[in-house]
């Protein structure tokens, strides 16, 4: 295994420092994996002189889907929203380094999840293949589509319990010390937890590839985690005012993160083992 590690780091002279320690890093965790499961790393990630070949393809390569083509002031403007396939890709890209890209909808950056995913270790940057893929099994799949029901049921379902309580206008709007600064109708709520509850169900659709389900149910899981953030605050602030409850709104997005980064990579990864054990298999059968 160190000599197979040995192998690709001598390959990698066009990568920089940094990347070169996170991509070996993350090699040996995956070789450790092998070893445990008893696979010859050849015959699972293929010869290392291949190998470093496609890591640095994947790292130094760009990918046209990341930017829009309308800008303004140098920021990117997003209009198509994440119904388009093309735009939902450029949240998970493992393949490219780039962290931040164009949102999916409207001005701004939003996270490549692949990419922070490579960062931390999690998947090196060629793990999510087609054969890979086609290993994850399916109630992996549907137990991440289940992460935005979840969060989408309780946001409701905390609405519904206080809803006769609520005043007739609530918190809208918060400032940045998360004092409220607008109100409006307490149906706006209802609005807003319903838009979770239908991202959760756009992200259940079936026909679609396994990648783009989870791709989907990342997009969604981020949505209704916000939502539930904007329903928790305002229902709080009718509680009690002198809160700044407005905070819990930007506190949830790396919570919000963290979870659609979970949906993807954790069935990608049981993909990824029975996929190594296929290869030891097919490797003994073989021998």
């Amino acid at each position: 295994m160190k000599m197979y590690l040995r192998e690709v780091d001598a390959h990698l002279g066009a990568l920089s420092r940094e990347d070169r320690v996170l991509a070996l890093e993350a090699l040996a965790a995956q070789l450790d994996e092998l070893a445990e499961a008893g696979i010859d790393p050849v015959e699972a990630l293929g010869p290392a002189q291949d190998y470093a070949a496609d890591l640095l393809d994947a790292l130094t390569s760009d990918s046209p889907a990341e930017n829009p083509n309308l800008r303004v002031l140098g920021v990117p403007v997003e209009l198509r929203g994440p119904l388009s396939a093309e735009v939902r890709s450029r949240t998970w890209n493992p393949e490219s380094p780039q962290l931040f890209v164009p949102r999916l909808l409207g001005a701004g950056w939003t996270v490549n999840l692949g990419a922070l995913a490579v960062r931390m270790r999690l998947i090196r940057p060629d793990d999510a293949t087609s054969e890979v893929l086609d290993q994850i099994p399916e109630r992996a799949v549907r137990t991440a589509q289940l992460t935005p029901f979840v969060i989408a049921a309780a946001s409701s379902g905390a609405l519904a319990l206080t809803w006769k309580r609520l005043p007739a206008r609530v918190a809208s709007g918060f400032s940045l010390t998360g004092r409220r600064n607008r109100t409006g109708s307490k149906r706006a709520l209802a609005a807003t937890a319903a838009l979770g509850v239908g991202a959760a169900l756009w992200a259940a659709r079936e026909q679609t590839s396994t990648e783009d389900q989870l791709v989907r149910t990342a997009s969604a899981t981020t949505l209704t985690a916000m939502s539930a953030s904007v329903i928790a605050a305002s229902i709080l602030d009718a509680r009690r005012r002198r809160g700044r409850w407005g905070l819990l709104v930007p506190a949830t997005l790396p919570l919000g993160i963290a979870a659609a980064l979970a949906v993807i990579v954790l069935p990608l990864r049981a993909g990824l083992r029975r996929a190594w054990r296929a290869a030891g298999a097919g490797a003994g059968g073989t021998a």
